[in-house]
């Protein structure tokens, strides 16, 4: 339930902050990250599952590169713990990340993402699944900036894990969720 009250909140204020950049944008182009500009982030998540009894948080580094104004791609490492239908797991894992900040409002940005990457685990997550994972995630978020070259930024993502059909359709159960996640990322 604590997780539950987390997401609400989170949705609420991203929600809010939603329809303030929207009625705030201009038809002018702004540009909060320009084109050569690489960030570093670092960020903690937490995913309560929709379809099962299943928690997964972790810890994210990585570090992107905007190929144009305000698009960037990424790379981030990722380390996890699982706990589904009461078996506990540690993971790791890597994943490739397209961000694009959308809109601007004075120190802020709100962006939407995608990654996706493989991730190995201490015990087959979820259960009857395997140890080998893939992880999917996409959602909004928001940055803002704190000086020069720091920006705070969280967002909400739907989460999906699964191993692919690797080892076919019987033996790929999934955890589909909703995560929240909250970190600083600097630009250089």
């Amino acid at each position: 339930m604590i997780i539950t009250r987390r997401l609400v909140a989170t949705s609420a204020l991203m929600m809010f902050f939603m329809s303030a950049a929207t009625t705030a944008a201009d038809d002018s182009v702004k540009t909060s990250f320009p084109k050569d500009t690489i960030t570093f982030q670092t960020y903690a998540t937490d995913a309560g599952g929709l379809d099962a009894d299943a928690n997964v948080a972790s810890g994210t580094i990585g570090c992107g590169y905007f190929v144009i104004d305000n698009l960037s791609l990424g790379l981030e490492a990722n380390g996890y713990h699982e706990h589904v239908s009461g078996q506990n797991a540690w993971g790791y894992g890597i994943s490739g990340v397209l961000r694009h900040h959308l809109f601007r409002y004075q120190q802020s940005t709100l962006f939407a993402d995608v990654s996706f990457g493989p991730i190995e685990s201490t015990a087959p997550i979820p259960l009857g699944g395997t140890n080998f994972n893939f992880i999917t995630r996409t959602g909004i978020g928001v940055t803002r900036q704190l000086d020069d070259h720091l920006h705070l930024m969280s967002g909400i993502r739907y989460v999906h894990l699964s191993n692919a059909r690797l080892e076919g359709a019987e033996r790929n159960p999934s955890i589909n969720g909703i995560e929240g996640y909250i970190g600083l990322m600097w630009t250089r």
